[in-house]
């Protein structure tokens, strides 16, 4: 029989033998790395898996990104959100011994969504298995990557009994999915457990994973590729520029970006950008955004748009056309002018995404 065959149908088997009453790996349900109950976040997801009430901030269960949305989430870091500063140094410290061999690290899986596991292809570190934040859709923002032999799951519905079917050598996840499984149940199915500290940034990220599997020139090469994509957009914007960075999440909810915590406006941030509305001047939460009613869409009243959007996550688009609908959405300047520039928000997972990001961000404020 094909081995591959036989390890599904034994997970396939493992799922239904835990059924509910197995201990969750992912004991946090609630959309991605940026809604967890850790005390900082991991972009990935966001609150896509939820339907959050309008004009509050959607309620985490418990949860992975973000993350990547592990939010990409899955945010996360990843990562995935405790209200606490996401700008903060992580107060998490990195568990792992290096990895001597790269070349024969055997069977690694990621419990950590695609910001991670894209790290890890970039670094050259083969992946057996990954959870991915909208499943069914398969790996968001890969397409450069041949990832048709890695075998994706679903985080919310991973019972220990399942992952240890994976016979993983090395387990890669974040700290808060540790804290809440516990380090010794992750090792407890024989494999080597890799925690990333909650809302690494893409620099400090990768450089922490090539410590982990023996690639550090790696790491320090897409380091630098990294900060020579800044360099080339230095000067791209305007003296006077200011960007409304926003998102229309499923139940029809929007939220502004008003802090430098996730990739997008981090980056507009660093290439000058003023953010409006910004932190000054409204409540956010630790992935540095401030949830709007109707009535407060005049807010988002910067000339230029960036709407970071996930339609890959079921409501998204009906929440897109519902917001935008609304005649307060349209009298909005960067609307009223044409400048709305739609991003997807879990499609530039990883380093590798973060470079191609900032190429888009430099065209949208070009036009």
């Amino acid at each position: 029989m094909n081995p591959r065959a036989t390890r599904t149908t034994t997970r396939t088997a493992a799922r239904m033998m835990a059924g509910v009453a197995a201990a969750a790996l992912v004991i946090a349900a609630c959309g991605g790395d940026d809604e967890t109950s850790s005390d900082t976040t991991n972009e990935t997801t966001a609150p896509d898996t939820t339907e959050p009430t309008a004009t509050t901030e959607p309620t985490a269960t418990t949860q992975a990104t973000e993350t990547t949305d592990v939010a990409a989430t899955t945010d996360v870091a990843a990562t995935t959100d405790g209200s606490v500063d996401t700008t903060a140094a992580p107060t998490s410290v990195a568990t792992t011994a290096p990895v001597a061999d790269v070349a024969d690290v055997g069977t690694v899986v990621v419990v950590a969504e695609e910001t991670v596991l894209t790290d890890l292809l970039s670094l050259g570190v083969p992946v057996a298995a990954s959870s991915a934040t909208v499943p069914d859709a398969g790996f968001s923002g890969m397409d450069r990557f041949d990832t048709s032999d890695i075998e994706i799951f679903d985080y919310l519905t991973l019972s220990l009994e399942e992952l240890a079917t994976y016979e993983a050598d090395h387990i890669v996840t974040w700290q808060f999915l540790a804290d809440q499984v516990g380090e010794k149940a992750l090792a407890g199915v024989g494999a080597e457990v890799h925690v990333l500290p909650d809302g690494t940034e893409g620099p400090e990220r990768i450089a922490l994973l090539g410590g982990f599997f023996g690639r550090e020139a790696q790491a320090d090469a897409l380091i630098a590729d990294l900060d020579a994509a800044y360099a080339r957009a230095e000067g791209e914007a305007p003296d006077d520029c200011a960007v409304s960075v926003a998102a229309i999440y499923p139940g029809a909810n929007v939220a502004a970006f008003a802090e430098p915590v996730w990739d997008a406006p981090r980056a507009l941030a660093r290439l000058g950008c003023t953010l409006v509305p910004s932190g000054d001047n409204v409540d956010t939460d630790r992935n540095g955004r401030a949830y709007l009613s109707l009535e407060q869409l005049g807010l988002l009243s910067a000339p230029t748009m960036v709407l970071l959007q996930a339609p890959a996550v079921d409501g998204d688009s009906e929440a897109v056309a519902e917001i935008t609908a609304n005649p307060i959405w349209q009298q909005l300047p960067a609307v009223a002018a044409g400048q709305v520039v739609e991003l997807d928000r879990i499609g530039y997972p990883g380093v590798v995404g973060e470079i191609r990001l900032i190429d888009e961000l430099v065209g949208a404020l070009r036009e």
